[in-house]
């Protein structure tokens, strides 16, 4: 009865343990969340000093108009405006090729390259009493961020070069150009149809994404990166093809318009977020102090060991150092050698200790082998994120499967008579 007695006050004791570490397992969760913080400010950072996301807006001729209206049964001129003129077909061809930049310890990728735009557009305005078009002031534009263009390009219009400028917005009008930035030159306007190419050097990061409003268009991509993502837009490609050398993809959007305004493109992932890998592990903290805890009073029951709650303390703190183990490698090296080396580290000190309070090598290697199976799970857990859920569900369930079975033949009301029966029966 003491014994029990005793036993149950330990527990009460592990039980408050068991609850600061959680404590402790929580203030990793609050530096995991600083930590990724910081490496998102400074992807933030090298983004927008590389030109930020890359996004080509519009292609389109715009005319200058003056409107009139009938008053008192004459045409007075009302107000002046511009008219846009968008393609019945635009071919994009892009060239990107990325590179790493590096701010302290974090990393994030940056592109350049260049993208050609060839396209036919067909232009029917016609003076009328209600407008009359000032057809020499016609300007062609192309509408992105000056921070995406490194050189400035030319504009071919009907096989005529004109020299660009950048479109300055902000004007009290709030016309067509008022309110776009972008590349902008003059033209001839001819009736018909126009063509036009051009070829744009520019830069980015993040995202690659060109805006279709164009009756069709075509989006063809090749680039070194490997790990592009193109879920996130409207159209995802007809043809792509990704190795360990780049990717190539081929977009085709036959019945577009500018009303739809559908964004093709596609995102560089920056590779594994070790952030969410290690936020993830910590989720199952609650698992690395009690598994460890229960062998430990297993060890108590069935061995005649008399531990102290100091000793589940320290191994439960090592347990937790683990995770901040994790953290502080999977900046600096990769994520699996990150986590062999906190796992081992964490597995074997704690493997130690147990052997030499016990002063019993074989539980030294017991707790070893319990150490592989929860770090074995738990790298399974993080690789099979879809299956996470199920892993954990089917881990619980052997543990306590396995807990209930090793402690069947347990009289818990007379502890000391039932583990000297049972080990007269093995």
């Amino acid at each position: 009865m003491k014994k029990s007695l005793a036993i149950g006050g330990k527990l009460l004791f592990t039980g408050i343990i068991v609850f600061v570490l959680l404590i402790a397992n929580l203030f990793i969760g609050l530096k995991l969340k600083d930590r990724e913080d910081a490496k998102n400010t400074a992807v933030s950072n090298i983004g927008i000093a590389g030109g930020g996301n890359f996004y080509l807006s519009d292609v389109c001729i715009v005319v200058p108009y003056v409107q009139h209206k009938k008053i008192n049964g004459k045409y007075q001129e009302y107000k002046k405006g511009q008219s846009t003129i968008h393609a019945k077909v635009l071919d994009y061809s892009a060239d990107i090729k990325t590179e790493d930049r590096k701010l302290g310890i974090y990393s994030a990728k940056i592109f350049t390259g260049e993208i050609k735009i060839s396209g036919e557009f067909l232009c029917n305005l016609r003076n009328n009493s209600e407008y009359t078009y000032d057809f020499a002031g016609s300007k062609f534009f192309v509408g992105l961020k000056d921070r995406s263009i490194i050189e400035a390009p030319e504009f071919i219009v009907n096989d005529i070069k004109y020299k660009t400028s950048m479109n300055v917005t902000g004007g009290a009008d709030q016309n067509f150009t008022d309110k776009h930035n972008g590349i902008i030159s003059d033209m001839k306007y001819r009736e018909g149809v126009n063509s036009f190419s051009t070829v744009l050097k520019i830069r980015g990061a993040e995202q690659f994404s060109v805006l279709v409003n164009s009756d069709q268009a075509k989006l063809s991509v090749a680039s070194d990166c490997t790990t592009p993502g193109f879920s996130d837009f409207e159209y995802l490609p007809k043809t792509r093809k990704i190795t360990d050398e780049g990717f190539t993809a081929e977009w085709f959007v036959p019945f577009g318009s500018a009303e739809l305004k559908s964004v093709l493109g596609f995102k560089i992932h920056q590779g594994i977020d070790v952030y969410k890998m290690v936020y993830r592990a910590v989720i199952y903290g609650f698992l690395f102090i009690i598994v460890p805890f229960i062998v430990l009073f297993l060890f108590e029951i069935f061995l005649k060991v008399n531990l102290h709650p100091v000793n589940y303390l320290l191994c439960g703190a090592a347990s937790i150092v683990f995770f901040l183990l994790l953290l502080s490698f999977s900046e600096h090296i990769p994520f699996f050698a990150a986590y062999l080396v906190s796992a081992a580290a964490s597995g074997v000190v704690t493997s130690f200790y147990v052997g030499s309070i016990t002063r019993m090598p074989k539980t030294g290697f017991e707790m070893m082998g319990v150490f592989l199976v929860m770090y074995g799970y738990l790298y399974c857990s993080l690789k099979s994120e879809d299956y996470a859920l199920l892993i954990g569900s089917i881990f619980a369930f052997i543990l306590i499967a396995v807990l209930m079975i090793f402690t069947r033949k347990v009289d818990w009301n007379n502890l000391r008579d039932s583990v000297e029966n049972e080990k007269k029966l093995t």
